[in-house]
């Protein structure tokens, strides 16, 4: 396989089939057909099994029961991730989608002609349905990134070769800075990623999104500034 998906699951409270059985159908329609789909599902009830029988005979599928760390986005990340075993892998949310049925053959050629190991895709947002789509959001870079200004969007934006993985990880004691940190990281050691301004991906609205329940808690100033001191300190930026 020349590129490999992965997708970390859990179970949304209620709506985590819902939102697999709509990313899977915008991958059965990809026009590059050389992919594999790894899941690692992190759901405490069995219900994402059933998405995956549905799809396992029309797509080359890998399951996986995640029974560690529940609750925990980036290890779930990671643990997806480490299921490929391509040379390119793409990593895409749950609730998240393609937008392109181009966008796998466009990220596949965009990283085998470039020098560089990482790439970020244009994206757009649906409020939900999945239908109307608004906000397209073209990558760029920003020094701001370790603070939290993230100009990037979510990690289903992110593709990349197998050697980032060997050096970067999700940091698994994050959850707002999850992908800020990650891109940082990265840029750090592999310098500038390609950026790619076609819109591929589909970021779903929705109110059972990680970022919108922390965002709507109350200790969600307080716990964002311990994030990005820790990453502060972390990479030793001042």
């Amino acid at each position: 396989m020349k590129i490999s998906i992965a997708i970390p699951t859990w179970e949304c409270h209620g709506r985590g089939s819902e939102f697999l059985n709509d990313l899977l159908r915008t991958i059965e329609k990809q026009s590059f057909d050389e992919f594999e789909v790894c899941i690692s599902d992190h759901s405490k009830d069995d219900l994402l099994i059933n998405v995956y029988c549905k799809f396992k005979d029309r797509l080359d599928i890998k399951y996986s029961k995640n029974i560690y760390d529940f609750g925990n986005g980036p290890a779930n990340t990671n643990r997806a991730i480490s299921m490929c075993s391509s040379d390119i892998i793409k990593v895409i949310f749950q609730d998240d989608f393609f937008f392109d049925d181009e966008s796998l053959g466009k990220i596949y050629t965009e990283l085998s002609i470039s020098d560089r190991v990482w790439l970020l895709n244009g994206c757009n947002h649906t409020r939900d349905d999945g239908f109307s789509f608004y906000n397209e959001m073209y990558p760029r870079w920003n020094d701001k990134i370790i603070n939290g200004v993230n100009t990037i969007s979510s990690p289903s934006v992110l593709s990349f070769r197998r050697e980032v993985f060997d050096r970067v990880k999700f940091d698994s004691k994050l959850t707002m800075m999850m992908d800020c940190e990650f891109y940082y990281h990265t840029r750090s050691i592999f310098g500038d990623p390609v950026y790619c301004d076609d819109v591929l991906t589909t970021n779903r609205v929705h109110s059972n999104q990680i970022s919108q329940i922390h965002y709507n808690s109350e200790s969600h100033y307080q716990n964002m500034k311990d994030e990005i001191s820790y990453c502060r300190e972390k990479h030793q930026r001042k």
